[in-house]
């Protein structure tokens, strides 16, 4: 039960960490762009600051780490 408590916790950190470089990948002159897929075409979010953009990539990123790591 500790080790998936572990990875569960690493998936979790690994998220988040991984968002920072993402979000400013996006940054466009003084906006932050978000681009993800959604039913097969791509969305674009514009943000005037970093952190709502940063929040919005995490919560991105958790969820296709919780289907990624889903047994299907």
């Amino acid at each position: 039960m500790k080790i998936l408590i572990m990875i569960i916790l690493a998936l979790i950190a690994l998220s988040w960490l991984t968002v920072i470089p993402q979000t400013l990948r996006g940054k466009k002159d003084d906006k932050y762009v978000v681009t993800y897929f959604w039913r097969g075409k791509r969305k674009k979010l514009t943000y005037t600051s970093f952190w709502p953009a940063y929040w919005y990539r995490g919560w991105l990123n958790m969820v296709d780490w919780i289907f990624i790591s889903l047994p299907w």
